[in-house]
């Protein structure tokens, strides 16, 4: 039985020795290649593979996004391919995630694989994804750029530009001063990636930057108002009252 398999990196050298060294495998079947996170979402969930070979570092979204991005228990089983140092390939055999280590050779590459073949369709791997996101989301650091997708175009948000974050759905509205982008993710998962120092949840459905609030407002009902220094008003509900006031007087 053939197993369907992604190849996902921003480099296309990497994409072509992967396909190369797979060639020589008779159960894998490369059915997509994907050069960014954003696309191999769309790929995994349109093509339905059951080996995605990723790799963990790529600009905007990296491999640990994506798995975020897409869920653990969505994804097919996954074998990292990495350059990372100690800490990760540590975390990977803690976990007993498969990865290679770049640069790999064709006999790594397979024991890989044949690992992969065997968790392909359990519900093992979700749990380990789980765990090895776990371990190393606090290793990466916060967020420095969200991807932004617009018809065609792929390119790049800093996120020091990023004055307010709004749910719409499974999309989160990313706003600037000067403009506004849909992306395809949701608000939870921003704000899990997201410096807690530099930004603040006000609102179920709303992520403010702290250092773009000009004056909380109290309302009559124990809420408030935050005014951003764009002129954009956003209402602060009392759950969130402690995120934004830490140890302070509460308005």
């Amino acid at each position: 039985m053939k197993l369907r398999v992604l190849l996902v990196d921003d480099e296309a050298p990497a994409r072509r020795r992967l396909r190369s060294l797979l060639a020589a495998e008779p159960r894998a079947e490369v059915v997509g290649e994907a050069a960014s996170g954003p696309e191999a979402a769309d790929l995994i969930r349109s093509l339905s593979p059951d080996v995605v070979f990723l790799d963990i570092r790529m600009p905007g979204m990296s491999g640990l996004d994506l798995v975020q991005e897409v869920g653990p228990e969505a994804m097919p089983a996954v074998v990292f391919v990495t350059a990372y140092d100690e800490f990760a390939v540590e975390a990977f055999d803690l976990e007993a995630a498969d990865y290679v280590l770049k640069p790999f050779g064709p006999e790594r590459l397979a024991r890989a694989f044949e690992r992969a073949a065997a968790r392909a369709g359990s519900r093992e791997g979700a749990a380990v994804l789980a765990r090895v996101l776990d371990r190393l989301r606090p290793a990466a650091g916060p967020l420095r750029r969200i991807v932004v997708r617009e018809s065609d175009r792929l390119f790049f948000v800093p996120v020091a530009e990023v004055v307010r974050l709004s749910a719409e759905g499974n999309y989160v509205m990313v706003r600037t001063r000067d403009a506004r982008h849909l992306v395809r993710e949701t608000l939870a998962s921003l704000e899990a990636k997201l410096d807690p120092q530099r930004f603040a949840r006000v609102h179920r459905s709303e992520i403010v930057a702290v250092d773009w609030i000009r004056e909380v407002r109290p309302t009559p009902h124990g809420d408030a108002t935050v005014v951003m220094r764009n002129g954009d008003e956003v209402r602060l509900s009392r759950r969130y009252l402690d995120r934004l006031l830490p140890g302070e007087a509460k308005p």
